[in-house]
């Protein structure tokens, strides 16, 4: 692991600023799950306390202090992250690591850099002549954010998989009703656009999902062919629109299952 200093991508000052309330939410959500009980971790036997499976996520350099939509994608669970560091940061392992070790080559990146990069350019460039992820890597054009709606880290030998075990418990463990600190999190992204990578057709439970994204705020726009819907969801005062598509590591064609679906559903 590199070195995962924040203040060496972090420089803009709302950026800080924004970092600084997320890390204080993070700390107030752990602070709540350290009450629940250990997780059997399954490759070894043995039980953990449910604060160390915990990774934290957010945003990436840019995201507040650029000039653009500002683009949320939402992922079912972080996978392979509880060993990147003290900071158990999924933003500065990216930042440090993941995007410096071959980010073409892994589809789940790939295909959100890909999205985001026809969502800044209002889809007017085709598929063939957007640049690779190494690329807008190295020019800094990564100012999305991403969370999970689980941050317990699976770490299983078959984490390719979903555990939705593991991430229904983290969402029990959160106690949602209590204090639904997946919603807080998206207001202090305060996203204009919203990729969700097939949060609904899985086996998360049904309740969470009402919580966090009640039926009633949304309406639905359109969708294009079977790979990809788009809604205007109402979120505190604020219309959000919202693509629900395919995971973005499941088969299927960068261009056509993922990348053209978002920019017809929101530019035609």
């Amino acid at each position: 692991m590199e070195n995962t200093d924040e203040s060496l991508f972090f420089t803009h000052p709302e950026d800080i600023s924004k970092r600084k309330k997320l890390n204080t939410l993070f700390e107030q959500w752990m602070e709540q799950i350290r009450s629940c009980g250990d997780i059997l971790f399954p490759d070894d036997g043995k039980y953990y306390p449910a604060e160390s499976y915990f990774i934290k996520d957010g945003f990436y350099p840019g995201y507040f202090s650029g000039n653009h939509s500002k683009v949320l994608f939402i992922g079912r669970e972080t996978r392979d992250t509880a060993s990147c560091g003290l900071e158990k940061d999924r933003i500065l392992c990216d930042l440090g690591c993941s995007f410096k070790n071959a980010p073409n080559a892994v589809s789940f990146f790939r295909r959100i850099f890909y999205i985001y990069y026809g969502i800044l350019t209002e889809g007017k460039y085709p598929f063939c002549d957007i640049p690779y992820p190494d690329k807008m890597i190295e020019d800094k054009l990564y100012g999305f954010a991403f969370m999970n709606i689980s941050k317990y880290s699976n770490d299983a030998e078959n984490s390719a998989a979903a555990d939705y075990d593991l991430i229904n418990k983290f969402l029990l463990d959160s106690n949602l009703e209590k204090r639904n600190f997946v919603r807080e999190e998206i207001e202090i992204l305060d996203p204009d656009i919203i990729i969700t990578a097939n949060l609904w057709e899985t086996h998360i439970n049904r309740k969470y999902l009402e919580l966090s994204f009640p039926s009633g705020d949304f309406t639905k726009i359109k969708a294009y062919k079977n790979q990809a819907v788009l809604y205007d969801f109402q979120f505190n005062g604020k219309v959000i629109k919202l693509i629900d598509t395919c995971h973005f590591s499941a088969r299927g064609s960068d261009e056509e299952d993922f990348y053209k679906p978002v920019v017809k559903l929101l530019f035609g």
